[in-house]
């Protein structure tokens, strides 16, 4: 796990800081672009949904008195209706249905206000008058009997007097005209006016109440009444009035709602005064004697219930909360604590109702950012291409040139000022090390380059080949060949056989007059530096082969090459001074290997190698041994060969039989001529003329066995001859 760990971590490093530019810059543009996007789309959406809720919460707020305003100017028409009736009623005697004064009064007050139930009256002598607006459609009285035709109005009065109590009810249509009277049997009448609330209240208080929530005599539904006592002129308190309201007559308040949510009036206790959206949600309970009205625990809808739970809990006025998934807020509010102290008015909305419009248009803008995202995803993409193409070409160009290919490839354009100067810098770079190139070996100007290391004299001991070229006779071609054509004739022999030493990983250390020097295993290892050399020899032989065909047909002057290769430790480095320096090799072994090449003049050969480069080479080359001789300058022989071919290399190169069968005569008669068998080798060396040809090396030899016959060497004779010459 720790291994897997620290890979994804180098992994991450590596990518971190070798990242490329395009990325960089979509990366970038996407971060911005996102960060952009949700900054504006979170801060939209939260400013806009905190205004919402704030001016929900006031909406709410204003609703919830708006309607308790209404309620409490239904209260209030009742309230001044029963008052005024208070003003008009001062003589007990007047209480009665022959009083027209009452009963219009009475009329006009329940068909102003049609949310009252009924407007009443009650004494002191038990007497009770109660006048209501009978329910639209209504067909049947109170004991079940069908109603007189076009009733409208209900008059119940209940006499007392002593023992005898008489109730009758009394019809009157539109037009306050009387249509029927009944009395009821007197087992039916059962009501007392003096046990109510109201009355006793009234009469205990001598000011104007309100009930609680009771059950309406008549109709057996809950509602609340508001009552003041009667007096007499001379204050003396004979019955109070009233008039009830049932709790039904609210429903249309709490319905009346612009918007998607539900309102109710509960009591602190949970009770539901009244609520819209359930048929008589007010309804009581009979249990025996008892009643008690429904709670809101006690709805269908759910709802309500929860946010009461929540309200009891938090006591909180206005709260946000979660059901079922769904997001709501709600708000609780007192009614008037002078009139109804323990009623409460509850408004519930879900929360989409406000910001479900912000939502959507959240989501608009957010398809809409996505879209402006996509596209501008396209167009970054196009222009980071734009920008980073050029750049990234521009790279490669330089990487190229890193490695020294210093090949001309498409030029970038741009319209961009900077990428144009580094497009020019890289061009002129580029000429630049193209002509540097021309002064200095390309593999060790790409051996720098790689380093990246400033050029300093030093140098170290190396095991390297080196070979030195040179034309015969230049002396002579450069006197009769006019000097304009003879520089252009050799540039384009160095070119062909400078080309041949670099393709197989020669380096072209100088130009000396008409000689080249290169060489192998510097500054780049060569393991196979002795193959390559001779490979090199041999191909620029078979170069020149062609070239001076081409040449003769020309008419231009023929040019033949000696070559000499040597292999062993040179001191390889910068030499020169701080301000101009050299990259080359020097010591006893370049020497030999300029020797070796002289020594072709002797031998009348092409191709010379040391015993060195042969021992190196000798299972893949085809060679006869030349001589055992010690170069100018040096006492101690070496032997050397005449390359002839190779068999494990270009095709070019290989031996033929006859080169192979030569080789080994060859060899057998300077065996012989070292084993002083003067006869024997004479003999060897005649018949290799015969059979190979004229040989100048054979003859050579020839003359050395004809001289030792006479003049036979000394007994420690080792076969070394001394070059007089370079």
């Amino acid at each position: 796990m720790q291994r897997i760990l620290a890979f994804i971590l180098k992994w991450v490093k590596k990518f971190v800081q070798q990242r490329n530019l395009r990325f960089d810059i979509l990366s970038s543009f996407f971060v911005i672009q996102i960060l952009t996007a949700s900054s504006i789309v979170y801060y939209t959406y939260t400013n806009n949904s905190k205004s919402i809720l704030e001016l929900a919460q006031k909406m709410m707020e204003d609703l919830s008195e708006s309607k308790i305003d209404r309620i409490r100017t239904r209260f209030d028409g009742v309230q001044t209706s029963v008052l005024m009736g208070s003003y008009i009623l001062k003589n007990p005697q007047s209480i009665n249905t022959q009083n027209k004064i009452l009963l219009d009064y009475s009329i006009a007050v329940v068909r102003q206000y049609p949310f009252v139930e009924s407007i009443f009256i009650g004494t002191e002598t038990g007497n009770f008058l109660q006048v209501k607006i009978l329910p639209p459609n209504s067909t049947y009285r109170s004991n079940q009997r069908l109603l007189p035709k076009k009733a409208k109005i209900a008059v119940r009065m209940v006499e007392r007097s002593g023992h005898d109590t008489r109730e009758t009810w009394s019809y009157f249509d539109d037009d306050s005209k009387i249509l029927e009277t009944e009395e009821l049997p007197p087992s039916q009448v059962l009501y007392n006016h003096k046990v109510r609330e109201w009355y006793q209240r009234a009469l205990q208080t001598r000011s104007q109440i309100w009930t609680s929530i009771y059950i309406f005599s008549t109709t057996g539904l809950p509602g609340v009444a508001n009552a003041t006592p009667l007096s007499t002129y001379e204050g003396q308190y004979f019955g109070v009035i009233g008039s009830d309201i049932p709790l039904d007559g609210f429903t249309e308040i709490l319905k009346n709602i612009h918007f998607e949510g539900l309102s109710l009036i509960l009591t602190k206790k949970g009770e539901i005064v009244a609520s819209p959206f359930e048929e008589r949600p007010a309804r009581v309970s009979f249990t025996a004697a008892d009643t008690q009205l429904r709670t809101v625990k006690d709805l269908t809808n759910k709802l309500p219930a929860e946010a009461f739970r929540l309200y009891q809990t938090n006591n909180l006025d206005k709260f946000i909360f979660t059901y079922e998934n769904q997001t709501y807020i709600a708000s609780f509010k007192e009614y008037d604590t002078a009139t109804f102290k323990d009623w409460i008015y509850v408004f519930i909305m879900p929360i989409d109702t406000l910001i479900g419009e912000i939502k959507q248009t959240q989501q608009d803008t957010l398809i809409i950012s996505f879209v402006i995202f996509i596209l501008s995803i396209i167009f970054i993409t196009y222009l980071a291409h734009r920008i980073s193409r050029p750049i990234i070409q521009l790279s490669q160009q330089a990487n190229r040139i890193s490695s020294f290919d210093l090949s001309y490839p498409e030029q970038v354009h741009s319209g961009i000022k900077e990428l144009q100067q580094l497009q020019q810098s890289i061009n002129t770079m580029r000429t630049s090390l193209v002509s540097f190139g021309k002064y200095v070996p390309k593999k060790l100007v790409r051996t720098l380059l790689d380093k990246g290391e400033e050029v300093k004299i030093g140098g170290k001991s190396k095991k390297i080949t080196i070979m030195f070229t040179d034309i015969a006779d230049f002396t002579t071609i450069s006197e009769t060949y006019p000097a304009d054509k003879l520089v252009n004739h050799l540039s384009e022999y160095f070119e062909e056989l400078t080309q041949i030493i670099d393709s197989v990983n020669g380096t072209v250390d100088k130009f000396i007059g008409d000689a080249i020097m290169s060489f192998w295993g510097a500054p780049n290892i060569d393991r196979e530096q002795a193959m390559h050399a001779c490979t090199a020899a041999l191909l620029c032989q078979k170069r020149l082969n062609d070239l001076n065909r081409k040449w003769n047909f020309e008419k231009k002057p023929l040019l033949n090459t000696r070559i000499g290769i040597h292999c062993g430790e040179a001191i390889v480095g910068n030499m020169g001074a701080s301000w101009r320096m050299i990259y080359s090799v020097l010591g006893d072994n370049v020497n030999l290997a300029a020797r070796l090449e002289g020594l072709n003049k002797y031998y009348h050969t092409s191709v010379i190698i040391s015993e060195d480069v042969y021992h190196q080479i000798q299972d893949d080359v085809v060679a006869r041994p030349l001589d055992i001789v010690a170069v100018k300058g040096k006492k101690k022989g070496i032997k050397i060969y005449e390359l002839i071919a190779l068999k494990n290399s270009n095709s070019l190169l290989l031996p033929c039989d006859k080169d192979i069968t030569f080789c080994a005569r060859f060899d057998r008669a300077v065996y012989l001529y070292r084993d002083k068998r003067w006869d024997e080798a004479i003999e060897q060396f005649m018949l290799i003329e015969q059979e190979y040809g004229k040989d100048y090396t054979a003859q050579l030899y020839i003359d050395r066995c004809n001289y030792y016959k006479k003049n036979p060497p000394p007994p420690n004779w080792d076969g070394v001859f001394i070059a007089s010459e370079k």
